[in-house]
This record gives C-alpha cells, sequence and structure tokens, in this order.
C-alpha cells in the first residue's frame, strides 16, 4: 500500500514538474488570454556584463513566469483564491464592494468628496466655460454642452465598504460644477444627478454591478435624452430611437464587465439581470446628422460601441481626455496638441465635454483652457505664463527640443505647458483656501 502511495505521489509530482513544460511547447490545452494591460517581458539578451550586475536575471525572472505553460490558469486560481476568500482584487484601482458589487476607488473619492479640487478652481472653470460657449454660438454658430456622465459611487453608495465610510463626506467636484454651472446658465445635461433620482423607480439596472461605466440600457436612455435635448436646442428635427424590445439577459455583457474581466478570476461574478434595449429610428425625421465633436472619457466608447454615435451624428470625432483625436488615422491616434483646434472646432455644430465624476475637477481635461487662450482676445495670466518662458532663452531652446520631439508646434507646446503651470498654481491656491 505504501509503495502504491509513493508511486501515485512520485507520478503526481511528475505531472506538475512536466505538463506546464509541454503545455509551453504545444498548447495542447486552450487557455484564456488574460484581460488588462501588461508590460510585455521579452526574453533578455544574454551578456556577461548584465549577468555579473544582475540586470539579466532580473529580466529574465518576468519572461519565463510568463512563457510557463498555464501561466494563465494560474493567475486566474490564484486570483479567483484571493477574491473568493479575502475579497481582494488584483487589478489596480478596483475595489470590491458591499454584496461584491465592484467599486472603482477614483469613483468612491468623487462620492466622498476627498478628490475637491476647490471652488477657486472651479469657478475658474465656469467663467472660461460662460465665455465659450457664448463665444462659439455668437461667432460660429457651434453649440457648447458639458454633460456630466453618472459615477458609480453616486449610483451605489451602499455598497462602499465600511473604511470609506468612516470618512467625512464633503463637497464634491461634481456637485459644486452642476451647480455653478447653472447658476451661470452654461448648458449642462447632469445624468448623475438623473441616475440618482432614477434609481429607486427603474425597474432596470442603469449601472452594471461589475462594470465602471453606465449599463447598455443607462447609455440607451441617456442618449434618448441628449437627441431630444439637442433638437430643440437645434431647432432641428432629429431622428428618434423607438424600442422594439427589452431584452433580459442573466449575465452581462462584455460592455457591462469590464471590471469583473481584468480581474481575471476563474468565474464570472453573479450579476442581477441584465437588460439590453433593441431599437429602430424613428422614420419620419430624416433630417441632416448634426455634426459633434465630443471631448470625452471612456464613457464615450459605450455610445459609439452600440452604434448611437453613428445613428445620431456625422461623423464620430472625438478627443479622448483632450489628448488622443480620434477616429485614429493609419491605426494611431494624433495628438490633440498637432492639429489646429480652430479648423477643427469650425467644421463641427456641437462640442460635447462629456466626463464622470466631473473629471475630478478638470472638465474638459484642459480643453476649456486651450480653447479660452484661443479664442479670448485679451491678456491673461497663461499667456503672461507664455511671454515668461518665451523670454529665457534656455527655457525656450528647450522647449523647442521637447517640442519636435514629440512632433507638436512650438506656440503649442508652450501654451500647454503654460496652462499646466497655471491651473498648478490656481489649484493650490484653491485648496489652501477650502480644506
Amino acid at each position: 500500500m505504501m509503495k502504491w502511495i509513493k508511486n501515485a505521489l512520485a507520478l503526481l509530482v511528475f505531472i506538475i514538474l512536466v505538463c506546464p513544460a509541454i503545455q509551453k511547447l504545444t498548447h495542447f490545452i486552450p487557455e484564456r488570454d488574460l484581460d488588462g494591460l501588461f508590460e510585455p517581458s521579452p526574453r533578455p539578451a544574454f551578456t556577461l556584463s548584465a549577468l555579473e550586475s544582475g540586470e539579466y536575471q532580473e529580466r529574465m525572472t518576468p519572461h519565463v513566469e510568463r512563457a510557463t505553460g498555464f501561466h494563465n490558469t494560474f493567475v486566474r486560481i490564484f486570483n479567483q483564491f484571493d477574491f473568493s476568500l479575502f475579497s481582494i482584487p488584483h487589478a489596480a484601482g478596483i475595489i470590491v464592494g458591499k454584496n461584491n458589487i465592484l467599486q472603482a476607488d477614483k469613483h468612491i473619492e468623487a462620492w466622498l468628496g476627498t478628490d475637491f479640487i476647490g471652488k477657486k478652481y472651479i469657478d475658474d472653470k465656469v467663467e472660461r466655460l460662460k465665455y465659450l460657449q457664448d463665444y462659439l454660438m455668437e461667432k460660429k454658430g457651434i453649440l457648447l454642452l458639458v454633460i456630466m456622465a453618472p459615477g458609480k459611487g453616486y449610483y451605489f453608495p451602499g455598497s462602499i465598504p465600511n473604511r470609506y465610510l468612516s470618512l467625512k463626506r464633503g463637497i464634491t467636484n461634481n456637485e459644486y460644477y452642476s451647480g455653478e454651472l447653472r447658476k451661470k446658465g452654461v448648458n449642462l445635461i447632469d445624468f448623475n444627478r438623473w441616475f440618482v433620482s432614477l434609481k429607486d423607480t427603474s425597474h432596470h439596472l442603469l449601472y452594471p454591478t461589475t462594470g465602471i461605466h453606465w449599463s447598455c440600457y443607462g447609455a440607451f436612455l441617456c442618449a434618448d435624452s441628449l437627441v431630444r435635448y439637442l433638437q430643440v436646442k437645434l431647432h432641428r428635427e432629429m431622428r428618434r430611437f423607438v424600442v422594439d424590445s427589452l431584452v433580459i439577459e442573466p449575465g452581462a455583457r462584455k460592455e457591462d464587465d469590464d471590471m469583473d474581466r481584468v480581474l481575471n478570476l476563474l468565474w464570472k461574478i453573479p450579476v442581477p439581470a441584465m437588460t439590453y434595449p433593441v431599437y429602430h429610428l424613428e422614420s419620419g425625421r430624416a433630417t441632416r446628422k448634426p455634426a459633434a465633436l465630443f471631448i470625452s472619457d471612456s464613457f464615450y466608447w459605450t455610445w459609439l460601441h452600440t452604434g448611437i454615435i453613428q445613428s445620431s451624428f456625422r461623423g464620430d470625432d472625438m478627443w479622448y481626455y483632450d489628448l488622443d483625436v480620434f477616429p485614429a488615422q493609419n491605426g494611431k491616434p494624433a495628438s490633440t496638441v498637432q492639429i489646429d483646434l480652430d479648423s477643427a472646432l469650425n467644421r463641427q455644430e456641437v462640442v460635447i465635454i462629456m466626463q464622470t465624476n466631473a473629471a475630478a475637477g478638470n472638465p474638459g481635461f484642459g480643453f476649456i483652457d486651450r480653447a479660452y487662450e484661443t479664442y479670448y482676445p485679451g491678456r491673461t495670466p497663461v499667456k503672461q505664463i507664455e511671454n515668461t518662458l518665451r523670454s529665457d532663452p534656455a527655457t525656450l531652446d528647450e522647449m523647442r527640443k521637447k517640442a519636435a520631439e514629440q512632433h507638436t508646434r512650438l506656440d503649442a507646446f508652450l501654451q500647454k505647458n503654460a496652462i499646466y503651470l497655471y491651473n498648478k498654481e490656481l489649484a493650490r491656491q484653491s485648496k489652501h483656501r477650502w480644506l
């Protein structure tokens, strides 16, 4: 009997040691790819100097780990063990909330107000937005609109872990921006506030429990509201959405479980039934679609990937965080500082600034300041900082080199740096005053 046990254990050890090697060479058992972003770990080149310094071993370790057979499965087993027993998520920025509702740390901070940037800072951006709205409409006939996308911390506050609830909730960027924009008469749609008001009466989830963005159903409702809003503001008939049916599914589609996927677990986290609208466009409103530019975070992608953007607007121009220009050309998006802002806006009828949680206090992600500095004719603090940068030959030469490295116009590069310095000081003064 003992001999049989020893042989069985020896065989088990042999299988454990040999099977990963066989899997690495043959991939005889299909494995799911891991989701998320990973640093590449190619096999390092061998040199004696790298070996002696330890650099070769250091770079070889992650390569061997990634190349091991069943690596992805082992990662999923480890992640599942930690998640199921200790509620530990192995993904940056994700918090496991009560009832296994996944939260993002940034959404919790936004609900608590711990990321509040300060009233002086927000007042400055609201004043600039008001000027831009009036200028673009009067001079170019362009409608400027601010959209507050919903935040998960606001929609599921009851899921926030107790360790966060011990912190005192203060004024938030979203609430202060929303109030000041309304006071100044800036065009605003606050979907965050709307979602909170609908939560207790809606029969369908507006926010998925395992996703970081609005649900497909919630995104559809918001798109329908946006179209109706633009129809009034543009004095134009637009084709509206007509719901054919609502498909109820026991699981979440990929648009609604992006947080679950990056946890790389063995099994999906159970979710409530999810709703997916099937719709068509109203046939009697065949008017020309408005050209629109979105300056947005990732909430835009739900509208794009579900066909809503294509159904409602002429083109799909989007500046992602006011950094990358989409649609990408030749597979790679251009940078916003590489294009002429005025020429880009002249092609539009609507400019929409959309973000969740008021973009941590910086809606438009820099667009507001860039556009304001482009169109405001008078002297501004940003222009004064630009002049200071230009006045120092050594600084200007350094800026010229960096602009060339980034294939950016010098004037755009100087403006970007001046805006950064201006906002850094503005935030310092604002926080010092209101903390």
